[in-house]
């Protein structure tokens, strides 16, 4: 049985370091039904808008009505123009990206399940869990458990590594980005694509201060269906009709580490910050994704990359 075990953890650790996991071994245990994947890079402006408000406001009640304002659309509209270009309705991404952060407190967090139900916008338990059920084919408590067996556990180094994390204030910081989809064995193809969009509307290349937004836990969200936010430090360029959008990084506490090594071994660090770390800091992490803060332009082609890893702290 063991030996069993280290062979799947082996095979997947090598999916790992390809950064392309062939099925999400934490995520639902039944396909996602749905139209079509969401496009490689989101260059609808209406559609970038209304995903922003629901990513940002998951804890809260979202109607249809406000969210197709959002969008400039009638709510007919809206919802038809969503699905063409999402490949699912805008009630089905809402409740799925609700649902997938969701599991990722299960897998990290001790704490109640209702708890977990209240912070993603679910009024009632019994609500939550039927939705969970329907999602991932397991109740919340049974999925922590498969969950927690299934995902790569944190190695010795890691732990070691626990104690090179720092706690750190950033400032609230206007960035102006650009949402991909897909898996992050894509992520310096995002960010080629992203550098020639700067350089179409002027913005300065030489010294950005570019920050990656991350959401996803791969071991959860489908490949095609994690979410990836290119960005840089707003300057207020106009963006007339590219497919940017504006964004805030929230100003807080941040739990920081270095990662200096190539993409592909990012996993690793994020384990060390994630689930090695918080065992002996006591610390709580706030459900708003992390950031890549890179030291040197993610866009140069180096193998190397060397970015700081923030994820946000309870106050």
């Amino acid at each position: 049985m063991d030996a069993t075990r280290d062979v799947h953890e082996q095979r997947l650790v090598e999916q790992e370091h390809a950064l392309l996991f062939e099925r999400p071994h934490a995520g639902s245990r039944k396909p996602y039904e749905r139209d079509k994947p969401p496009p490689h890079v989101l260059e609808d402006r209406r559609i970038l808008r209304a995903i922003r408000y629901i990513e940002a406001h998951l804890d809260r009640p979202l109607s249809l009505d406000r969210l197709a304002a959002r969008a400039s659309l009638s709510t007919f509209h809206f919802q038809r123009h969503f699905r063409e270009v999402m490949g699912e309705s805008p009630s089905e991404y809402i409740r799925r990206t609700r649902l997938d952060r969701a599991a990722i407190h299960l897998l990290i967090y001790p704490e109640s399940v209702l708890s977990i139900a209240l912070s993603v916008g679910y009024s009632s338990h019994e609500a939550f869990i039927r939705a969970f059920h329907r999602q991932f084919a397991l109740t919340p408590t049974q999925y922590r458990q498969f969950a927690r067996q299934a995902s790569i556990p944190a190695t010795a180094e890691e732990h070691r590594r626990a104690s090179e994390v720092q706690i750190t204030h950033l400032p609230d910081l206007a960035l102006l980005s650009m949402r991909f989809y897909g898996s992050y064995a894509r992520v310096a193809e995002h960010w080629r694509h992203f550098a020639e969009e700067l350089q179409r509307i002027g913005y300065p290349l030489d010294n950005a201060r570019a920050i990656g937004a991350i959401t996803d836990n791969p071991e959860i969200t489908p490949n095609d269906l994690v979410r990836y936010d290119c960005a840089v430090v707003d300057l207020g360029l106009p963006i007339v009709d590219a497919p940017l959008s504006r964004m805030r990084l929230p100003a807080g506490r941040y739990a920081c580490l270095q990662h200096r090594a190539p993409y592909n071994q990012v996993f690793a660090a994020y384990r060390t910050l994630a689930v090695a770390w918080p065992e002996s800091s006591g610390e709580r992490f706030v459900p708003q994704g992390g950031y890549e803060l890179y030291r040197q332009p993610p866009w140069s082609g180096d193998a190397t990359q060397c970015l700081d890893i923030a994820l946000g702290l309870e106050s």
